[in-house]
Parts: C-alpha cells; sequence; structure tokens
C-alpha cells in the first residue's frame, strides 16, 4: 500500500476531507471507511485499482480525519454531502464501496442518488436493525456484541461516553494492538505477520479520533442506534455483499439478510476470511463492481 495525501474541500454546509488511490483516470469510486476509520482504509484498493483503471477516492465522514462536524440526523443524510463532493470533482456517474461500518453509508449513497450510482460493493458491512439475523444464529462472541448495541439502542446518550473511552484506549501506547487483540484469530494472525498492515491499522485508527470522539460517537449513533432513513428496497443498483465466513466483528449472517432484502444483490460469503477481508480481496471487489448480480 503506498500513502496519499488528503485534501480538504469546502462545500456550502461543511468542509470534507478525502483522498484517492488507484488510477487517477480511471472509473471513478468512492469509498465509505468503516467505523472509525478514515480514508487511510482506501490505501487497500490503491495497486488493485491502478491495475483495473479504477480511481479510488475515499472521502472522510464528519468528525474524521479533517472533515468537520456536525454530522446528520440519519444516515441517508452523507449523501447529499456526497452529491456536493461529486459535483466539485466533476463526477457525474460513480460507483460506492463501504466497508464494515462504511456499509450503510455506501447503501444511503445508492439510494438517494440512484441516476448517479452505478454499482455498490458491500464489504463485511452490517445489516439494519430490522434485518438482522436471529439471536440462535449468532456464535457467542456475536452474540454478545449484539447484546452491547442493543444497550445502546436503549440508553443512546451512553454511546458518548463510549466513543470517549475508545479515544482514550486508542491514544494509550500500544492501544490499538489491545484492539487488534480482539478479532479474530484470522485477522490477529494476519496483522501480526505484516508489520506494514499493523501501522496502517494503527494510522486509520489514531487518525480517526485527531477531533476527539465526537465523529466516532455520531457514526455509532446513526448506524447502530437511528434508523437509517431509507429503505433497502430503495436501492436500485446491483449491490455485491462481500463477507468472511470467520469475521468476528460483523457475523456473516448479516451478509445473508442484507442480500435477501437488496433488490439486485449478489452474495459473496468467502470461507475461512475475516474482517479485513477488503484487504485480502481488494482486486475480486473491484472487479465485482462492474459485474451484475446473479
Amino acid at each position: 500500500m503506498s500513502a496519499a495525501v488528503s485534501r480538504t474541500i469546502a462545500l456550502p454546509h461543511c468542509r470534507v476531507s478525502y483522498a484517492e488511490y488507484g488510477a487517477g483516470d480511471g472509473m471513478p469510486v468512492l469509498y465509505c471507511h468503516g467505523v472509525p476509520g478514515t480514508h487511510v482504509e482506501g490505501e487497500a484498493f490503491d495497486e488493485a485499482g491502478a491495475a483495473a483503471g479504477v480511481r479510488i477516492i475515499a472521502v472522510d465522514r464528519p468528525g474524521m480525519a479533517e472533515s468537520s462536524l456536525p454530522a446528520g440526523e440519519q444516515v441517508a443524510d452523507w449523501a447529499a454531502t456526497v452529491a456536493a463532493l461529486a459535483d466539485r470533482l466533476g463526477l457525474n456517474r460513480f460507483g460506492v464501496i463501504g466497508v464494515s461500518g462504511g456499509g450503510p453509508f455506501a447503501l444511503a449513497v445508492a439510494a438517494r442518488l440512484p441516476d448517479r450510482v452505478t454499482g455498490v460493493a458491500l464489504v463485511s458491512a452490517p445489516a439494519p436493525t430490522s434485518e438482522q439475523p436471529a439471536a440462535a444464529d449468532l456464535d457467542p462472541v456475536a452474540l454478545r456484541r449484539r447484546k452491547g448495541l442493543n444497550v445502546l439502542r436503549r440508553v443512546p446518550f451512553l454511546v458518548h461516553p463510549m466513543a470517549l473511552e475508545m479515544s482514550v484506549v486508542i491514544r494509550r501506547r500500544n492501544g490499538v494492538a489491545g484492539l487488534v487483540s480482539q478479532m479474530a484469530p484470522v485477522d490477529r494472525d494476519r496483522v501480526e505477520a505484516d508489520p506494514e498492515l499493523s501501522a496502517k491499522l494503527d494510522t486509520n485508527l489514531r487518525r480517526s479520533f485527531e477531533q476527539g470522539s465526537r465523529g466516532f460517537a455520531a457514526d455509532i449513533r446513526l448506524v447502530f442506534t437511528r434508523d437509517w432513513g431509507f429503505d433497502l428496497t430503495e436501492v436500485t443498483a446491483p449491490v455485491q455483499v462481500w463477507h468472511g465466513e470467520a469475521d468476528g466483528n460483523v457475523p456473516a449472517a448479516d451478509a445473508t439478510s442484507l442480500a435477501a432484502a437488496l433488490p439486485r444483490a449478489r452474495l459473496h460469503l468467502v470461507p475461512d476470511a475475516g474482517h479485513l477481508l477488503f484487504v485480502e480481496r481488494s482486486a475480486d471487489i473491484l472487479a465485482s463492481l462492474r459485474a451484475d448480480p446473479a
């Protein structure tokens, strides 16, 4: 992965930072980072994008890197910012990638901008509350995470102290390593074997808290405690749903639920892959954006 210099654009209602990877003159694809996360994640698609002729534009959501707060009231509000940024960049039509917690934002862009979005790739993304798999279908780790999110939904004011605690953990020495230790074994082994990847994950997480914890808190609130502001049936573009079967952060059952609820979806379940699937299969993910669903 090679680093890119981030840029900042002042839009009428906010300031947005972003970075570009891949082929500068290629097919444009907007990248929606995880929660927490920043444009740094887009580096995972740099080499594959250059080879495939794809221009990756990784955009920071409110409160992340240099993008300004406040955030919207629903996930769907992000589409207006993307539309304004695309106008400034001269993008009439574009694809969208959403990784992990960025998945809902990618779907929102597709739902609100159907005439501009050519296709969507979701990677390790959560399903909305209305489409969550039954508790009986979850392993113990996923079930514990589900219970934690249910607490946040019932008591949403806990989001801010939780986000503040996370920011403190990230800023500690070896704080990021502590978070990695909680990931699935396949992801832990991958990070421990790749110092460059470990350093990029560290940079990505630390940059996501440069402005404090409010950006992370906003993402958690919008994705996990509120209605997203659109229905999955409104997403008419083809959607490629990618998920690792060994994902310890978001259960693979979420991917199955998403694929069943989206009108034009193709499900790609990858055996023995974890939450870092976007790093391992970046070329395949980009290639799928050019394909129609089965």
